[in-house]
């Protein structure tokens, strides 16, 4: 069952550096990542951008064609390629340069095989939203041009449960996560209704696990 908490969200900032939020020791974790690239997207460090329409020039991760520009993590400690015990946290500020677009993809918790198992959109009112059922994770108005947005997702495998934090909110919850094996990603996708173009810029980005 997935829960929304959206109170006092607008009013809070992110933290200047990111810290692992939650009881518990924390390890720090360094997986590997891929960029993807698809259908325009281009990525310049922590910095994605996808043009108003298709760039063409298909690549690597392009099979449904949508403009993607992304980083998928592996290679995780304890785990390998994905992971699939204990608890992991990922930790990453996004700040939105420009967007004109709609409904784009900014954090993926993948299900293996099984496709995108939560997806943290933008849509055009700036509003957050998981892309995966719809639900609210931040009213519009959060995620303007130049506002740093925090973003801290922790995921117990063990108990299939999915807590997302909003600059340090708790802001969704799904207590009904699938089993299987996981990875993240982060950039800018194009959802199936969604359209460029956007910049965005990712800082503070970390993983942990317990």
């Amino acid at each position: 069952m997935a829960s929304i908490f959206c109170a006092c969200l607008l009013w809070a900032v992110p933290s200047a550096a990111a810290d692992p939020i939650g009881p518990g020791q924390w390890t720090l974790d360094s997986p590997q990542y891929d960029v993807q690239l698809c259908a325009g997207g281009q990525a310049d460090g922590l910095t994605f951008t996808l043009p108003a329409s298709s760039g063409g020039g298909l690549r690597d991760a392009c099979s449904n064609g949508k403009e993607r520009a992304e980083r998928r993590f592996k290679n995780y400690a304890s785990d390998g390629q994905n992971y699939s015990t204990g608890i992991r946290q990922f930790a990453g500020t996004f700040t939105i340069q420009s967007m004109t677009g709609d409904r784009i993809s900014l954090k993926q918790t993948f299900n293996g095989s099984s496709g995108p198992y939560f997806m943290l959109a933008v849509d055009q009112s700036r509003r957050l939203y998981n892309v995966e059922g719809g639900a609210e994770i931040a009213p519009a108005g959060t995620a303007t041009d130049g506002t740093p947005i925090q973003v801290d997702t922790i995921h117990n495998t063990a108990t299939n449960d999915l807590k997302v934090y909003i600059n340090g909110n708790l802001a969704y919850e799904d207590t009904n996560a699938p089993g299987g094996d996981f990875y993240d990603k982060f950039g800018a996708y194009e959802t199936a209704s969604g359209n460029g173009p956007i910049t965005v810029t990712w800082s503070n980005v970390n993983f942990w696990y317990q």
